[in-house]
């Protein structure tokens, strides 16, 4: 579930719902986050495996998308892929 940080912005009930299903499933269910310290995921912090990611070097960005025209047979110059790396900000998707 994304943004589960947004949760409340209009609804109510919507963190003790979640952690009622949580609860009650053997489904691993994902809650994705911006803001971690919010208080109003007190209750949900308490029942999740809390895992950080940080954003990607430029570097690791550079050895992927390498690895993966290198599979696909693909030939791009190092500082067209620097680049085009800068201008995504680093984001793989």
């Amino acid at each position: 579930m994304d943004e589960v940080d947004g949760v409340g912005s209009g609804d109510r009930g919507g963190i003790t719902a979640l952690c009622a299903i949580i609860k009650d499933t053997k489904t691993p269910i994902i809650c994705i986050c911006n803001d971690r310290q919010s208080r109003k995921l007190g209750s949900l912090v308490n029942m999740c495996l809390d895992l950080k990611f940080m954003k990607p070097t430029e570097q690791m960005v550079v050895k992927r998308i390498q690895m993966i025209c290198k599979r696909e047979n693909l030939e791009i110059d190092t500082p067209v892929l620097k680049q085009l790396i800068e201008s995504s900000g680093n984001d793989l998707r």
